[in-house]
């Protein structure tokens, strides 16, 4: 999912709006202590951070209200101009008043300007509707059936009762993971169905064909079998690829090669004594000694 923009940004277009519709100073001193507002929201403790999109937020003042370097400081500008020769060169100039508002004691320069500016006390932000159905991202076919379903009931309950219940659901995965299986019987864990899509039951089962199959070369020296993916899969019905996911950290090839085994010793072991389902079970073994 896409990264959340910082406050500022996503108040940039009511920001704009507010400048844009603005009647006197006082209504663009006000649309510019929002938008300060939501910069200090979005680095609350990060006072530096906020110089950034403080430069930003003049710079695309100046993009919409280019300065007027033409006119004298003796005639009259159109609002929501101001005179100024403040920054770098002493430019005289008429800039948006904007920038007259956006100093702040932790954003002492800009492009044109060097001074401290008074500190001044953010006007309240203007309400913004939630709209649950935009913030999870919901449209189109989606949104319309979404509408339909709820009706009038309260869409308030229903992502109630969508989030206990996708929490129920996970919290019972999780059970499901974390369930000892050691005193259940391999038989079961093989053949009940509950266990089948349980990854904790298929390493539990790959744990027991090892364990096993090390009982079998101890005792039958002459006649040893290299433990592989394939023979623990004949051992518990898990497949080769499930049981690639499981077996690891269980040592199986420092074991194999100790012993001096590769998978080539299981072709005259099987012709010796028959596959390893034949001389090997685990269906009555549970997960310790």
């Amino acid at each position: 999912m896409p990264r959340k923009p910082p406050v500022w940004k996503e108040a940039m277009p009511t920001f704009n709006g507010l400048i844009d519709s603005a009647k006197n100073e006082a209504d663009v001193q006000s649309a510019c202590s929002y938008i300060k507002q939501a910069v200090v929201e979005s680095y609350p403790d990060t006072p530096p951070s906020r110089k950034k999109p403080m430069n930003s937020i003049r710079e695309a003042i100046r993009e919409r209200y280019p300065a007027l370097k033409e006119k004298s400081p003796h005639e009259g500008a159109p609002f929501p101009y101001y005179f100024t020769d403040a920054g770098k060169g002493k430019v005289e100039r008429w800039e948006h008043l904007a920038i007259k508002h956006l100093k702040e004691d932790w954003n002492l320069k800009d492009d044109w300007v060097e001074e401290k500016s008074d500190t001044i006390t953010p006007s309240p932000q203007p309400e913004t509707g939630f709209d649950i159905f935009t913030e999870v991202g919901l449209g189109g076919e989606e949104l319309t059936a979404v509408k339909q379903a709820i009706g009038d009931d309260d869409v308030n309950e229903w992502v109630k009762q969508a989030l206990l219940q996708r929490a129920k659901a996970i919290n019972a995965l999780h059970e499901r993971f974390n369930e000892d299986l050691s005193l259940v019987p391999s038989d079961e864990l093989m053949n009940d169905k509950k266990h089948r899509t349980n990854p904790n039951a298929s390493r539990e089962l790959a744990s027991r064909a090892v364990r096993a199959i090390k009982h079998w070369n101890y005792s039958q020296p002459e006649h040893k079998w290299c433990i592989t993916n394939k023979l623990i899969s004949e051992l518990t019905g898990v497949t080769p690829k499930a049981i690639a996911k499981v077996v690891e950290g269980m040592g199986i090839e420092d074991y194999n090669q100790m012993q001096g085994l590769t998978p080539v010793v299981n072709r005259m072991t099987k012709a010796a004594v028959g596959s390893i389902s034949d001389v090997v079970s685990i269906a009555d073994m549970l997960g310790i000694d």
